[in-house]
């Protein structure tokens, strides 16, 4: 087994530092650790000094968390990747826990728990409910993320070849979508041991509420399309359309964010669906509407679950549609 430990970078320079030390300070040493500056502002060079050639540092114009991922396994040599965030530090024994794990289950896909923290506290993530084979790990994926990250599991080379790495149309909950195309493709495994601390602040993807509702319907979409292109059975969702839509303006009027009614109720209708719950956002809508208070859509309600068809297989037929 050789690890390759792969860091994607983003104006980072202040944290990356310490992420790198807790991978040195590991009882099991990965092959290698590669740095990917997507594109930073600041100067993750000079944060990195101090390792010297313990770390490769390689640089790429920004294109996301998925598109530096996907570079940094272009440049690896190793037969299984962890994907480990800039802000986050894995715990000195993680490696050695989640290779034990790789190597006596065959799994595609290792990983073990996370402490999430944050002002209020912390509290464990990343229980075992996604281990097991295909299709549990995807079932696991589709209305939640169970993996709070790539930076707390190990990934098969094959597996990551096998499902095209990481989706680069998404900007936020990227993880969630990879691991449903993984969870129809090869078993996960559990380690019950602690393998990553991760503190969530300000900047940090997953504080942004009203983005993650937007495209966990767009991984949804996606991932039924995809699974239609390669004749992989979904059944086991027991989902619909309806029902998708519904979870999405469900979560929309909970957290209050009534500038994705709208979008929300555009992907309704090119799906062909219209609940009660279309209805109550409606009536939200026009009620914004009549008192001059309409919301601006968010930039980040751009259609992005069909384009990795639209790129690599323009010809072929829609499910969602």
């Amino acid at each position: 087994m050789k690890i390759s430990v792969i860091i994607p970078c983003y104006n980072s320079a202040q944290w990356v530092g310490a992420a790198v030390r807790s991978v040195l300070a590991q009882t099991r040493a990965p092959e290698e650790i590669l740095v990917v500056d997507d594109g930073s502002t600041d100067d993750p060079e000079a944060a990195l000094r101090e390792f010297g050639g313990k770390v490769r540092l390689l640089r790429r114009e920004n294109g996301g968390l998925s598109a530096a991922r996907n570079t940094g396994v272009e440049a690896a040599g190793g037969d299984w990747f962890l994907f480990l965030d800039a802000d986050d530090s894995l715990f000195p024994d993680a490696l050695e826990r989640l290779g034990a794990t790789a190597e006596s289950s065959g799994a595609g896909v290792a990983y073990g728990l996370v402490l999430q923290r944050n002002a209020e506290g912390g509290k464990l993530h990343s229980l075992a409910r996604a281990a097991g084979a295909p299709p549990v790990p995807a079932k696991a994926a589709f209305w939640w993320t169970p993996l709070a990250t790539a930076g707390c599991a190990l990934i098969r080379r094959e597996l990551n070849e096998a499902v095209g790495g990481f989706d680069e149309n998404f900007r936020q909950v990227e993880d969630a979508e990879y691991w449903l195309r993984c969870g129809v493709t090869a078993p996960f495994a559990h380690t019950d041991t602690m393998v990553l601390d991760k503190a969530y602040h300000g900047e940090s993807l997953g504080q942004r509420r009203g983005s993650s509702i937007w495209y966990r319907l767009q991984l949804q979409r996606k991932f039924l399309d995809w699974c239609a292109v390669r004749g992989i059975d979904t059944g086991f969702l027991q989902t619909t359309p309806a029902r998708m839509v519904d979870h999405a303006l469900i979560q929309a009027w909970r957290a209050q964010t009534w500038p994705l009614l709208r979008p929300l109720l555009g992907q309704a209708r090119s799906m062909g669906v219209f609940t009660s719950w279309c209805a109550k956002a409606w009536m939200k809508v026009l009620a914004m509407n009549v008192t001059g208070q309409t919301p601006a859509t968010p930039d980040f309600c751009r259609e992005v679950w069909s384009a990795w068809r639209d790129e690599a297989q323009p010809a072929t037929p829609s499910c969602a549609q």
